[in-house]
């Protein structure tokens, strides 16, 4: 999901990302959420014993592994697109589509275990003033997602034209990827500046590395843009 500025600059012979096997493709995103699904069931698994001093796993850990997938899934389809232009080989662009949606469906299964699911069982996620703030921009990065998945579609980027279909996912896609690490911040804000005050528990919480990598996917596409200006001048 998004689009690679200055995509005609690759050097010819090396834009061979469109060929690849739409199966290939789509088996390394899922094997990629599958892997940063399971880490972070283990991880939160570690951590809470770590913090309480008590081996429990429920939806709740469960539902914070499906959010770091996703924000980690997302950022890592726009940190591909800063790769691709630096590196100059288009290799790295075929993969931004299928890791945008997988992360997408994350994100939404990510919103029924935290609304239908854990209450459904009797267990709470956090609410906290700062949670319900944080909802609403998780809220409103979903349905931007969910409009990017719509213009994947090719019939759609036949209707809207190449150029607006670039630039729509390109602006979404920061637009939304900087509201889905808000929605993090907001929710984990208190967590993480315990851990630089305290660093107690040694584990922090995993939000915190997949928060930083998706600045991180920002910053590179920014870079990208403002290398791409200035090759223009």
């Amino acid at each position: 999901m998004g689009a690679y500025p200055n995509e005609a600059r690759l050097p010819q012979g090396k834009n061979r990302w469109a060929g690849r096997p739409a199966a290939r493709l789509w088996l390394a995103a899922l094997a990629t959420g599958l892997f940063a699904f399971a880490f972070g069931c283990l991880y939160f698994f570690l951590r809470q014993n770590v913090k309480d001093w008590g081996w429990r796993f429920d939806l709740t850990l469960v539902n914070k592994s499906l959010g770091t997938t996703a924000l980690f899934l997302i950022a890592l389809s726009m940190f591909l697109t800063g790769v691709a232009y630096f590196s100059g080989s288009s290799k790295t662009l075929a993969y931004r589509k299928h890791y945008g949606l997988v992360g997408f469906w994350a994100g939404l299964a990510h919103g029924a275990v935290n609304h239908i699911l854990i209450p459904a069982v009797g267990l709470h996620a956090e609410r906290k003033t700062e949670a319900l703030h944080s909802e609403a921009l998780g809220l409103i990065a979903l349905v931007v997602f969910g409009a990017m998945a719509v213009l994947s579609l090719p019939k759609v980027k036949g209707c809207v034209g190449g150029a607006t279909w670039r630039k729509l996912l390109r602006y979404g896609g920061y637009a939304g990827l900087i509201l889905a690490a808000g929605h993090t911040a907001l929710l984990k804000w208190e967590s993480w500046t315990n851990f630089f005050r305290t660093f107690k528990p040694v584990l922090p919480s995993l939000s915190l590395p997949i928060a930083l990598f998706a600045a991180a996917a920002v910053l590179l596409r920014l870079a990208a843009w403002i290398a791409g200006k200035n090759r223009k001048a």
